[in-house]
C-alpha cells in the first residue's frame, strides 16, 4: 500500500516539478524573444540615422541641400532616444547638430576641411561603436 502511495506522491511532484520547468523555460523564451524584437528595431533605427547621414552628405556635395535627409536624420535620432540609453543617445543628438552643420556649409561651398567633416566623421565612428556596443556587436579595433 505504502508504495502505491509513494509512487503516487512521486508521479504528482514530477508533474509539479515539470510543469514549473516548463513554466519558467516559456517564460525564459518570452524574453528572449522581446530582447531580440528590441535590437531589431534598435538596428533598424541605427541604420536609418546612419543611412541619413550618408544622404545628408551626398545632397551637400550636390548642392542640392532640401533638408530632406536632416528630417528623417531627426527622426530616428529621436527613435533612438526612445530605444537607447542615455549612453548612446546624446551623443547620437550631439553628432546630428555637427553633421547638419556641417552640410550646411558643404551646400554653401566650404571644403570638407573647412566645414569640419574629419572630425565629424571620427564623431559618426565613435556612434557607430556606441551602436555596435549597444547591440552586443564586436566594435572595430
Amino acid at each position: 500500500m505504502w508504495s502505491v502511495v509513494v509512487g503516487v506522491i512521486g508521479a504528482l511532484l514530477g508533474v509539479f516539478i515539470g510543469d514549473a520547468l516548463q513554466g519558467k523555460q516559456a517564460s525564459r523564451n518570452r524574453e528572449w524573444q522581446r530582447e531580440d524584437s528590441h535590437n531589431d528595431v534598435k538596428r533598424n533605427a541605427y541604420s536609418e540615422y546612419l543611412r541619413s547621414i550618408s544622404a545628408s552628405y551626398g545632397q551637400a556635395e550636390s548642392r542640392q541641400r532640401n533638408r530632406s535627409e536632416d528630417g528623417r536624420l531627426h527622426a530616428a535620432t529621436a527613435e533612438i532616444e526612445v530605444l537607447a540609453g542615455r549612453d548612446v543617445s546624446v551623443p547620437a543628438r550631439d553628432l546630428v547638430k555637427r553633421v547638419i552643420k556641417a552640410h550646411s556649409m558643404i551646400a554653401e561651398g566650404a571644403s570638407d576641411e573647412e566645414a569640419g567633416v574629419p572630425e565629424v566623421d571620427r564623431g559618426r565612428y565613435e556612434v557607430i561603436d556606441l551602436f555596435k556596443a549597444d547591440l552586443g556587436l564586436n566594435t572595430r579595433p
